[in-house]
């Protein structure tokens, strides 16, 4: 029993993200991404790391900009338009 209590009782054992019965944590109302939109959210996040550098990207993509409906990340899943148009705003600042 002793073997169950860490040494230091202010650290508690690492579940590495998962709960203590070892199954991750997935909320019932979670909505899944359609593969589709999966594929452009992934491919737009990408495109802006590697354009801006990650902390840059974040700012980006989560934040207004003059000119687009909505955050360039929402707009860029929502459709090939929006993806469009959001890669047509960050091109200009790879230059």
């Amino acid at each position: 029993m002793a073997d169950d209590i860490p040494a230091d009782p202010t650290q508690t054992p690492s579940t590495g993200g998962r709960s203590m019965s070892g199954r991750r944590f997935i909320p019932r109302n979670a909505v899944r991404l359609a593969p589709d939109a999966a594929e452009r959210q992934g491919r737009i996040t990408r495109m802006a790391i590697e354009t801006l550098g990650a902390s840059d990207a974040i700012l980006f993509l989560n934040s207004q900009h003059e000119g687009l409906a909505d955050r360039p990340l929402a707009l860029a899943t929502t459709s090939e338009d929006g993806l469009q148009s959001v890669l047509r705003l960050l091109t200009p600042a790879a230059t």
